[in-house]
């Protein structure tokens, strides 16, 4: 288990979307995103990556309305969503990654899955960066 938890999990760079070489760490991830840093786990990863507004706005607004019925949480359910990131949360969710909380980013979230899967993204719209927490079973 040692040799393939090595290649399966840690932090992995990614020029597309298409380079992921396992659906499940595609999960929640916009098509569009470029220049992708992915640290994985057991139960998900966390990334960092490049996407343009109006393509994270369609792909957000496409995953709500061919998942949302099906979602644990209604869309704007989550007590923190489309509110700037706090720095305490960003850090605590990031840690150990050295990535910097942009003072702009604001939170959403995709449907969630009953389970608690899903995935909380920290979107900079200034800079076209997102920071994304995925989870899944």
């Amino acid at each position: 288990m040692l040799v393939t938890d090595s290649i399966r999990f840690g932090h992995f760079h990614y020029d597309s979307f298409e380079a992921i070489p396992d659906f499940r760490s595609q999960r929640y991830l916009p098509t569009a995103a470029s220049n992708i840093e992915m640290h994985k786990h057991a139960n998900g990863y966390r990334a960092r990556y490049d996407i343009s507004a109006a393509d994270f706005e369609a792909y957000l607004d496409g995953l709500w309305t061919q998942y949302g019925e099906h979602s644990a949480v209604e869309r704007g359910g989550f007590m923190d969503e489309g509110q700037t990131v706090s720095p305490e949360l960003f850090n605590h969710t990031f840690d150990g990654l050295n990535w910097t909380c942009p003072a702009t980013a604001i939170v959403y979230y995709s449907p969630s899955e009953g389970d608690g899967g899903g995935a909380t993204y920290y979107y900079d719209a200034d800079a076209g960066l997102m920071f994304q927490r995925t989870g899944f079973w």
